[in-house]
């Protein structure tokens, strides 16, 4: 086709030249290795048309007709406007599960590169932590994504970066539990109400349903251009959509779209976008990630105990880094400090069944779990009180404390759904944390 349009414009200068003109000069050009014989001629003409006005107008109104519009390249280039170049998938290639993934020119991107840094040195143990936590959450936790199509290592990356797999985890912001889903945002994705002591959004296997739906409707609009749903996730999906449509739906990573996200966004896509790629391909970082099966098993607790008398009796068994985290992981409607009481159904590692039977019954080191246990939980108080001001809700109240939620403190206090109304200078009895 390029020959073609040369061969025509070609012609067309010649008859040009036709037209009285006044003579000129003609630079002579001489022929190189990289430049064909008739684009030499085409250049020559070129220069000759250069004197003469006429010329030139005609030239001008000829080439105007092979030019190709905007809307004319989209046609003949289809791309997803939500995905640039830079972030096609190239090269199929596979993990270290055997499975089949992607590999992108993400590594050209220098904020993923420093962020890679950050996974690799100082934020390692969080990392390995990480997976290690999620071994033994995953038949809760992967279903709902995997039944989407959505990416192990994205789910992986995001617990990383937003919870290191620890349950519990609450931010300042009221963000809560593995996913850290702020209240409003649980609620529309049904992450709500109570599961043992414990809000919905502890709960792992509820959160992960929610996160799975939250990301799965952004896909509707971004594809898989996982960048602009982490951009979402962290600042929002509305705030988002906003700052999308106001550039264009371009590249996120173009300076003007980037720098016009909040600072915590810009880090955190970098952030989770590099540790995906470890989870995909760890050994290509040196990251050794430890098969685990991930077993667990329910047990009828033989005596009184606590989930931290257990951790003391399991120790490092196969773990170095000891088991209370993954017990409470296992057990997340329950409180650090309950008393589990006798005939009571725990989870616990599968391996560590005969641990439990052998070692945590009534012995020298259960006994000094027992007394440890209770000084590091003296006689609190199971409830404390709380003096209402003007402008609390039962929510923001809830959020305030974080181990509750409006449902609890209104059974506590009888107040009456769905209004709840409370009056400023009041007291309510909120539950210990």
């Amino acid at each position: 086709m390029k020959q073609i349009s040369i061969s025509v414009l070609l012609a067309f200068i010649t008859a040009c030249q036709f037209s009285p003109s006044k003579p000129d000069v003609v630079t002579q050009v001489k022929p190189t290795d990289n430049l064909p014989i008739n684009s030499v001629e085409l250049i020559s003409k070129i220069e000759r048309c250069q004197n003469n006005e006429v010329c030139l107008n005609e030239l001008e109104a000829y080439l105007k007709t092979w030019m190709i519009t905007p809307q004319q390249e989209k046609a003949n280039n289809p791309l997803p406007e939500a995905q640039s170049i830079a972030e096609l998938p190239k090269h199929p290639t596979t993990n270290h599960n055997g499975q089949h993934l992607f590999q992108d020119n993400r590594l050209n991107n220098e904020r993923i590169q420093a962020t890679l840094n950050e996974w690799l040195t100082w934020k390692r143990p969080q990392l390995i932590e990480t997976w290690n936590n999620y071994q033994f959450l995953k038949t809760d936790v992967y279903p709902p994504f995997k039944k989407l199509d959505i990416p192990e290592s994205l789910v992986l990356a995001i617990i990383a970066q937003e919870s290191g797999g620890r349950v519990h985890s609450t931010s300042k912001a009221g963000a809560s539990g593995l996913f850290q889903f702020m209240p409003a945002t649980a609620r529309r994705f049904g992450v709500s109400g109570t599961i043992g002591d414990y809000d919905a959004r502890y709960h792992p296997g509820k959160a992960a349903q929610g996160a799975a739906q939250y990301i799965d409707e952004q896909r509707q609009s971004y594809g898989d251009n996982y960048a602009k749903i982490l951009a979402a996730y962290n600042s929002g999906e509305n705030r988002f959509k906003r700052l999308n449509k106001k550039h264009n739906n371009i590249d996120i990573w173009h300076s003007d779209f980037f720098y016009d996200l909040p600072t915590e966004t810009q880090h955190y896509i970098a952030t989770v976008l590099s540790a995906m790629m470890i989870f995909d391909e760890p050994q290509k970082y040196n990251v050794t990630l430890k098969a685990h099966e991930g077993k667990t098993t329910s047990i009828n607790t033989s005596r009184e105990t606590s989930l931290s008398e257990l951790a003391v009796c399991f120790g490092q068994h196969d773990n170095e880094m000891g088991w209370y985290r993954i017990l409470r992981n296992l057990n997340a409607s329950m409180k650090a400090n309950k008393v589990i009481k006798t005939n009571t159904t725990i989870v616990i590692p599968q391996q560590l069944k005969n641990i439990y039977d052998k070692n945590c019954q009534d012995n020298d080191l259960m006994q000094l779990a027992k007394i440890i246990h209770q000084a590091d939980f003296p006689d609190r108080p199971e409830y404390t009180y709380y003096r209402i001001k003007k402008g609390d809700s039962l929510n923001s109240i809830s959020r305030k404390f974080k181990c509750t939620n409006q449902q609890e403190i209104a059974r506590l206090n009888n107040i009456k759904a769905p209004r709840y109304l409370i009056n400023a200078g009041k007291k309510l009895k909120l539950p210990k944390c």
